[in-house]
């Protein structure tokens, strides 16, 4: 690494003009994107959750030289800790953790039902929704529906989800509801914020249930850990401090894995100036 990059300085706050990664792979549709402050400059979509492992690190090469930018300029990371599919949010962690070493940037890790909450707007090609298998059908919803509370159910399979609610403002992010693994039907008997939109796998999965109760079911986009909305979680904390970077801080599964940890491998990034690190 150059000396320049090695100088580079490592602010908590997350400039607004920082050259950031960000990315998640917590669920089935993994988000890869690099942005110039909020400006996305390159995206990549893992659509098959079985090729996030081997696709993250490549897919991190393909937009840094996509966008024409060298690995050196990176000034932070900002991943998603999950919850979600424990070999997923594991591949994120220790993609982040290396990438960290490596550069010698700062790693800010947030909540993927947060990043999911935020993916309001964020544009999907058509061919990526079928390929997730949901129901993309449009909703008409008033402009102010915006600011009402989002509520995220990723599924867990069966009647399980992990869950979190969120209200979106323009400064700031409330957290209505901590994320929190619990079933849809917990979900629906708890004391739930006054004119909640659901989304999320898990509120699609069950949407004739939640229908059926009343609720109103957002599709896709908003629900999915994208980058971009990753992107939008960060950008409302700027006070955030990064994560400590001699700690071993690990993912947020919400419930028990008797999968072994993952040593963290990542090593040959490369962008255009050519060979891997």
């Amino acid at each position: 690494m150059t000396t320049e990059a090695r100088a580079r300085p490592t602010s908590s706050r997350g400039g607004a003009g920082q050259l950031l990664l960000a990315f998640d792979t917590s669920a089935d549709l993994g988000s890869v994107g690099l942005f110039r402050g909020r400006s996305l400059l390159a995206r990549r979509l893992l659509v098959r959750r079985g090729e996030h492992a081997s696709r993250l690190v490549p897919a991190i090469g393909e937009i840094l030289e996509e966008a024409a930018v060298d690995r050196t300029a990176l000034e932070g990371i900002v991943v998603g800790k999950g919850p979600g599919s424990f070999t997923g949010v594991r591949v994120a962690a220790a993609t982040a953790r290396g990438l960290a070493a490596g550069l010698e940037v700062p790693v800010w890790a947030w909540s993927s039902l947060a990043a999911a909450a935020a993916s309001w707007g964020v544009s999907l090609p058509s061919s990526v929704v079928a390929a997730l298998e949901t129901e993309g059908s449009a909703v008409d919803l008033p402009d102010e529906a915006q600011g009402r509370p989002r509520y995220v159910l990723l599924d867990a399979r069966g009647r399980r989800v992990y869950a979190a609610c969120y209200r979106l403002r323009p400064d700031r992010m409330d957290e209505l509801a901590a994320p929190h693994a619990t079933t849809v039907d917990q979900v629906m008997a708890s004391n739930l914020p006054p004119n909640a939109l659901f989304c999320g796998d898990g509120a699609l999965r069950h949407r004739e249930d939640l229908e059926g109760e009343g609720h109103l079911v957002v599709p896709l986009p908003t629900g999915l850990p994208t980058a971009e909305g990753l992107l939008r979680v960060h950008l409302l904390h700027p006070e955030a401090p990064p994560l400590d970077p001699a700690s071993r801080w690990q993912p947020e599964y919400l419930r028990d894995s008797s999968a072994r940890p993952m040593v963290p491998r990542m090593a040959s990034i490369s962008g255009p100036s050519g060979g891997p690190r």
